[in-house]
């Protein structure tokens, strides 16, 4: 008898977590770890991809999952231009930046940058639990998942459908609005037992180049106040940083575009207390990294697929839709 809607769904959740889909695809994963924030704008995505390339410069090896299905900023931010690909008939190989971190995002597939994701509740749910189970990581040391801001579907599905859930670090501004925004993300993730790593505070100070003065334009120390507030580690400060947004825009971290700025040395302490801090951890080793052909190279596939030609013998180079 066929399913209906509903009974669908829940069948498909039960696969891909509960039957152990997305815990074999991570499983040669040894750290994971989510970055989340209550409030927008608070620089999260910046933060993770720059503590990604802090922790790749300490040879450890890092993955980034960009779980904002409706803004994200991941590829843009790891100048990233080439497609995600299919690794066979399921897997989806994740991009391999300059830098050498593995980088997966909805935006490697989606048709456009310009392109508007219009998703609504379960499809959004079901489609990060998709992707966490098609990912072909490998074997990493770290995989960072970037999440859109607050406490709405994507937060709760990653935080519930990734077995074995290192935890979350938590990224806030000086301001008030921010770090009360923020004290909600810290009890959601409770709730949903994940445990808080610490808390990282952006735009904390700007210094000024000439006079060396710094000025806490924001507010000083509420980050700190808040980590103490929640009893939760405080992992470091980012300062305001033209270059911050430069490196953003140009797409190169500023970690690797301006080494030996304050804010560079900021995110290299900050990778230095998160390695630190977790406790060691073994996963079994990943087996030789192999990609094969698409199943439908070549072949004109329904509206059930892919509808376009595929043409080279490692992958696709194309956009497939969720369904």
């Amino acid at each position: 008898m066929d399913l209906n809607r509903n009974d669908f769904i829940k069948k498909q959740k039960d696969q891909l977590v509960n039957k152990g889909a997305i815990a074999d695809a991570l499983k040669h994963v040894k750290y994971k770890i989510a970055i989340l924030s209550g409030k927008g704008g608070v620089g999260k995505t910046a933060a993770t991809i720059n503590l990604a390339a802090a922790l790749k410069n300490k040879n450890f090896t890092v993955g980034v999952f960009d779980a904002d299905l409706h803004g994200p900023s991941i590829p843009k931010m790891l100048g990233i231009k080439q497609e995600a690909k299919l690794n066979g008939g399921f897997w989806l190989d994740p991009v391999v930046t300059d830098a050498g971190i593995k980088a997966l995002s909805v935006a490697l597939f989606w048709p456009g940058d310009m392109t508007p994701i219009m998703w609504r509740g379960q499809t959004k749910s079901r489609t990060i639990r998709q992707l966490l189970s098609a990912a072909k990581w490998g074997g990493l040391d770290f995989l960072l998942v970037d999440l859109p801001p607050g406490t709405g579907d994507e937060p709760i599905a990653i935080l519930k459908s990734i077995p074995d859930l290192d935890g979350v670090i938590i990224v806030t501004t000086p301001q008030e609005v921010s770090t009360l925004v923020c004290s909600k993300a810290i009890n959601a993730a409770r709730t949903l037992g994940a445990d808080i790593i610490g808390l990282i505070e952006n735009m904390s100070a700007y210094s000024c180049r000439c006079c060396q003065d710094t000025v806490h334009l924001f507010g000083k120390d509420k980050g700190k106040q808040l980590a103490r507030m929640m009893d939760i580690p405080f992992l470091g400060s980012i300062p305001i940083d033209p270059l911050f947004s430069e490196a953003a825009d140009s797409g190169v971290p500023i970690v690797n575009l301006h080494p030996e700025s304050t804010t560079a040395k900021s995110f290299v302490d900050l990778a230095q207390n998160l390695s630190e801090s977790l406790p060691p951890k073994e996963v079994p080793d990943a087996p030789p990294e192999e990609s094969h052909s698409c199943p439908g190279a070549g072949h004109h596939h329904d509206k059930t697929g892919c509808s376009h030609n595929h043409h080279d013998e490692t992958g696709c180079s194309h956009n497939h839709h969720a369904h």
